[in-house]
């Protein structure tokens, strides 16, 4: 066996022990596999039944629900602990508490497919959903 081709095996199976591929770790940092566990820039956040939508941006939160207006929120920035980051909006008309971990997700209804799973909780409630960055949820087919 060459010397290359050794190399490249003890770096697959280096990076398999960490949780990661060779193909994941010679991602560029923009790419959107790069991206997927990146908990900064622009997020959109949704659920179903009932419906419910948090776009994260860099100067503010917006939290939709039908039937509601949109409320939006000054930005205080993710806690992050291991895979999973967690926006606390305490004050405020709508306070609540949004959670976005690693990991694939479906909405459910589409065929649309998403690299967070994100759990929101509002009032009294505990809703689920998925999330992604704007650019990944726009490059897959339409609801």
């Amino acid at each position: 066996m060459s010397s290359a081709a050794l190399r490249v095996m003890l770096l697959a199976s280096t990076l398999t022990a960490c949780g990661q591929s060779g193909a994941d770790a010679t991602m560029a940092k923009g790419s959107p596999a790069a991206a997927a566990g990146d908990f900064a820039g622009d997020l959109n956040a949704l659920g179903t039944e009932p419906f419910w939508a948090i776009k994260i941006r860099a100067d503010g939160l917006t939290f939709s629900r039908p039937g509601a207006k949109d409320v939006k929120s000054a930005n205080p920035g993710p806690v992050i602990e291991n895979d999973r980051a967690t926006w606390t909006i305490a004050g405020g008309p709508i306070p609540f508490k949004l959670t976005l971990t690693n990991g694939g997700c479906s909405d459910g209804m589409s065929d649309r497919h998403y690299t967070m799973n994100a759990v929101l909780a509002f009032e009294d409630k505990t809703m689920y959903g998925c999330a992604a960055t704007p650019a990944a949820i726009a490059a897959q087919p339409a609801p």
